[in-house]
């Protein structure tokens, strides 16, 4: 038996809370705004308190850890797991769509080869990125562009991929200098509008997380220099983002109940 999620959000998550889906459905935008709105202040806040309370530790990686497990605990109160993306391989289509994204994630950093770094540190890295992967796959891909999608498919991308760069925003607490913050927003606009889009079309997030963690983590193994290559990649990605969204009605989410 086949159930349309085109619509309702009350439909896809706990019933006993069908009144806040109601309200999501009703000011999507203004629910985004107000979702990213926490996480940058719980980021803020978690990040100057560990700052003052833990001056040995690294404040952005304990701030990391608290929003990861706030955005899995706002999952599963939600109910939305599967909606956010983390669906069976049955429900996965237009896989192929992922092979350009992963050339240029994968492949492009380490054309020239990797830099040496000690085991204990690329642990960590690895470690730090897979989170970064899983949160912000989750509450941008998955939480705000479901949130968002009332307002349609190619806005909900959009807007999705805004918020995204502006809640890089916080990166000033730990960065003094704007300008690179500013390109950071920038880079993530673009590398938020390709993977929102791919998120649509393929209806998976698994991929993402992976990609996105893989993204992250080879930007620091590359030998190419940093902004440079961050540059290229996302310039390839919003190139890759407007062909994706050529096509409105492949952004449609897929009629099944599965």
């Amino acid at each position: 038996m086949e159930v349309a999620q085109t619509t309702g959000a009350n439909r896809e998550g706990r019933p006993q809370l069908a009144g806040l889906f109601a309200r999501f459905e009703k000011h999507p935008v203004a629910a985004a705004v107000l979702i990213v709105l926490a996480d940058m202040a719980l980021v803020i806040l978690v990040t100057l308190a560990a700052q003052r309370l833990i001056p040995a530790a690294q404040p952005d990686f304990i701030a990391l850890c608290v929003a990861t497990v706030v955005v899995a605990a706002a999952l599963t109160l939600l109910g939305w797991w599967r909606t956010a993306g983390f669906n069976r391989p049955a429900a996965w289509r237009s896989l192929y769509l992922l092979w350009l994204p992963a050339v240029v994630t994968i492949v492009l950093p380490l054309l020239i080869g990797a830099r040496a770094i000690e085991p204990a540190t690329a642990a960590y890295l690895v470690f730090a990125y897979v989170l970064v992967g899983l949160r912000e796959e989750a509450l941008y891909r998955g939480i705000i562009l479901r949130v968002l999608r009332p307002a349609g498919a190619l806005r909900a991308v959009i807007l999705s991929a805004a918020l995204f760069g502006v809640a890089h925003s916080a990166n000033l607490l730990v960065r003094s200098n704007p300008l690179i913050v500013l390109a950071q927003m920038v880079g993530a606009f673009c590398f938020g509008l390709a993977y929102a889009a791919l998120r649509l079309r393929t209806n998976t997030i698994w991929f993402l997380v992976a990609l996105h963690a893989l993204h992250d983590l080879l930007l620091r193994f590359s030998l190419f220099p940093l902004i440079p290559l961050d540059v290229v990649q996302d310039v390839i990605l919003l190139l890759y983002a407007i062909y994706l969204l050529r096509d409105r009605r492949a952004l449609e989410p897929a009629q099944s109940s599965r």
